[in-house]
């Protein structure tokens, strides 16, 4: 009864009982147009994790490995190598070995002193689903599975079925099998991880939007209530990080991940291109929700229109606080920014949504701000 009267209050004084409610983009991130007038150095379909590491500068692209050169202010294609899965992580050794994240099959290791070793299962459990990894040294990786029962590939499901499943491990690959250790459980799509000071690591926890510092086995929030989801970790060679949030939340969207039985009907009846969910990249479908005059007046896009895509690229100090952002709106056409990297003194944002790599002034942000 008290329940009730409290929820008929609530309605009538227009409160959120629903805990709906996304954070407003100000202050260090407010919106501008920085990614959209930033200069496309290579247009790639389903461009993904960029890395910068002594071989040179790499990126995927499905299940394809791509070494890429600076060649006339633009990128170019060196070379190319297929792997059995798509690719979805990167990670340098600081030397010529790289670790490849594969969807469904684990772990893989090119050059370096650990060529050709995999890792397949986590302690006896499947490794399906890696979606970070980072080497704390050429002989121990800290690798994070972003979910027990999805595949990366399928990001959009675990977010909608409210999966809380992720974990983070560490790898020894000394030995001559590699053995892994469990440090965190229960985590809620773990998508990047970067070092911190001392042994620290930066993690970002996707569905529950906010970065975490892990030490040892400790977790703690670092920056929590984000507006848009984040993903992979970069630090900057100024101090502190780059994030790449690769989907913007909604008020909707968090609306229908409390209506359980509205949410299940939805994820067994309907194609996942049309849920009700982020994504990478909209507006390509008549099919899609949330259109018309919402999100267009003659026939132009609104800037500031309900949006289930957006480009969005977070600046943050040492100790994790927002400094400077980088943003493509709704009418903007570098959407779903999913890696980054940081080379000759520019910021490299590969944007998988619209397939376009882009080159950032590191400085242009925080200048934008100050003005």
């Amino acid at each position: 009864m008290i329940a009730a009267l409290k929820r008929a209050y609530a309605n009538f004084r227009g409160f959120d009982e629903t805990g709906s409610t996304v954070p407003m983009m100000d202050g260090p991130l407010k919106p501008n147009t920085l990614l959209d007038s930033a200069p496309i150095l290579l247009a790639l379909p389903e461009v993904d994790n960029l890395l910068a590491a002594p071989g040179g500068l790499f990126c995927s692209t499905g299940g394809e490995l791509l070494s890429l050169i600076m060649s006339d202010a633009a990128l170019a294609i060196a070379e190319r190598w297929s792997m059995p899965a798509p690719i979805t992580c990167l990670a340098s050794d600081g030397g010529q070995g790289i670790a490849i994240g594969l969807d469904d099959r684990g772990l893989l290791i090119r050059g370096g002193r650990h060529d050709g070793k995999t890792i397949g299962d986590l302690a006896g459990r499947p490794f399906n689903c890696p979606t970070a990894a980072l080497f704390l040294d050429p002989d121990r990786l800290l690798v994070a599975n972003g979910s027990a029962s999805c595949l990366a590939s399928d990001w959009k499901r675990d977010l909608m079925s409210r999966g809380r499943s992720g974990s983070l491990w560490r790898l020894d690959l000394a030995g001559a099998k590699p053995v892994a250790a469990p440090l965190a459980e229960g985590l809620a799509f773990p998508a990047g991880l970067a070092r911190g000071a001392g042994e620290t690591v930066l993690v970002s926890e996707a569905w529950r939007h906010r970065l975490l510092r892990l030490d040892g086995s400790a977790l703690a929030p670092v920056l929590a209530d984000l507006p848009a989801y984040p993903g992979r970790i970069t630090a900057s060679a100024a101090g502190g990080y780059w994030v790449a949030l690769f989907a913007p939340r909604n008020q909707l969207v968090e609306f229908v991940l409390r209506e359980h039985r509205y949410r299940q009907r939805m994820l067994e009846r309907i194609d996942p291109a049309y849920w009700i969910a982020p994504s990478l990249l909209s507006g390509a479908s008549f099919l899609e929700p949330i259109q018309g005059g919402a999100r267009k007046k003659l026939n132009i896009m609104k800037p500031w229109a309900p949006t289930w895509s957006y480009g969005l690229v977070l600046g943050c100090d040492a100790a994790g606080r927002p400094s400077a952002s980088f943003h493509s709106r709704a009418d903007g056409h570098v959407h779903g920014v999913t890696s980054l990297a940081e080379i000759e003194g520019r910021l490299l944002a590969g944007a998988k949504g619209s397939g376009v790599i882009v080159g950032l002034d590191p400085q242009a942000a925080k200048a934008r701000r100050a003005a």
